[in-house]
């Protein structure tokens, strides 16, 4: 079994999440090993060398086992007794079922988002439509963070929290899939793109456009990923 160590280096795979200041130490160490779970830092299958990280992230055994017993409910680690913690693997074959899910719950987002906006949410979209037409898309980074916090804005207006809560996870197990297939090196300015005809349904109140475009964008991800298997 191979043990994967801390490190601060970024690899190829890149997600945007930083923990904002005031977090609990349980909190700042869930997001950090999500982060380094999904930009493929911490790749599938390596063992989680709990020890190392304790020390680098600066908390405690208690902190760093809720961060773990979260990330394992959201299908990012596994915990074997007697063996440790293990990084999930990443499973092709659960793209479809993820796909699905996201067809469904983005869907759902979408509609609501765009039925009940108010004004401060339609201001914040066109916010969101301001940066995809300014950016350049130098890097992925950029894309990556724009692609996260677009979707986090219509999951906010859409305010359902427990509907939220599962569309991060998917988005975010999505998100790690993508840098398992592509390396986090295939440009995906075009997929940000795409959120710029969504969030104008949205801000136009236009329930079932919006749908439908959420639909489609799910659809591309996944025909993207399958073609590059």
């Amino acid at each position: 079994m191979k043990i994967w160590t801390a490190h601060s280096a970024k690899g190829p795979g890149i997600v945007a999440n930083t923990a904002p200041s005031g977090t609990t130490q349980a909190e700042r160490a869930y997001l950090e090993l999500r982060e380094r779970i999904i930009d493929m830092r911490l790749p599938p299958g390596t063992a989680l060398d709990e020890e190392a990280l304790m020390r680098e992230l600066a908390v405690g055994r208690t902190p760093m086992r809720e961060a773990v017993k979260r990330l394992e409910s959201d299908r990012m680690l596994k915990v074997f007794p007697r063996r440790g913690t293990i990084i999930a693997d990443v499973n092709i074959r659960d793209l479809k079922n993820i796909s699905d899910a996201r067809r469904l719950l983005e869907a759902f987002a979408a509609r609501r988002a765009a039925e009940q906006a108010t004004d401060e949410d339609r201001a914040m979209l066109r916010a969101c439509l301001d940066e995809v037409e300014s950016q350049d898309f130098a890097s992925n980074i950029v894309s990556v963070d724009l692609d996260g916090r677009m979707h986090r804005v219509v999951y906010r207006i859409m305010r359902n929290s427990y509907v939220e809560a599962t569309l991060i996870q998917y988005f975010y197990l999505s998100q790690r899939m993508w840098n398992f297939v592509l390396s986090g090196l295939e440009p995906i300015q075009d997929h940000v793109d795409e959120h710029a005809e969504l969030l104008h349904a949205i801000i136009n109140g236009e329930p079932e456009l919006a749908a439908r475009l959420a639909e489609d964008h799910v659809t591309h991800f996944e025909t993207r990923v399958r073609a590059a298997l």
